[in-house]
């Protein structure tokens, strides 16, 4: 799971200078890719027998929690788009458990406070 801010033509170390937050990555727009520039915030690769998509997102919004009004200028400021973008490989077998997945509504109150959107990608793995 990844908090993103992205979008053409901008900094991502101006981003982390008004958040006081260091990102996990920032790419930065180039020919021929990436095509946009982005900075992240992730919780990195988790893997677990139960994943909870809950406790994933309160986790990783307590970490941006006191920043939504900073988040929100910057995003006018450059004009970018903010994302929450849960990645989940769920197992071929059905005999394993599949993740939890929702958000607390203290996670989707503060994703609506900065304008973000939520990404769901889910994939299939080996059992």
């Amino acid at each position: 799971m990844y908090f993103s801010l992205w979008g053409n033509d901008f900094d991502p170390d101006a981003v982390t200078r008004a958040l006081e937050i260091e990102p996990s990555r920032v790419q930065r727009q180039a020919v021929p890719r990436p095509k946009m520039s982005s900075w992240v915030l992730s919780s990195g690769k988790l893997s677990a027998d139960m994943l909870d998509v809950y406790d994933m997102g309160e986790a990783l919004i307590s970490r941006l929690s006191g920043s939504s009004e900073t988040i929100r200028r910057v995003a006018e400021r450059f004009n970018l788009a903010v994302t929450l973008q849960v990645v989940l490989t769920v197992s071929a077998d059905d005999r394993l458990s599949t993740p939890a997945i929702g958000f607390s509504a203290e996670t989707v109150q503060f994703l609506a406070s900065v304008g973000a959107s939520i990404d769901i990608d889910t994939y299939r793995g080996a059992a």
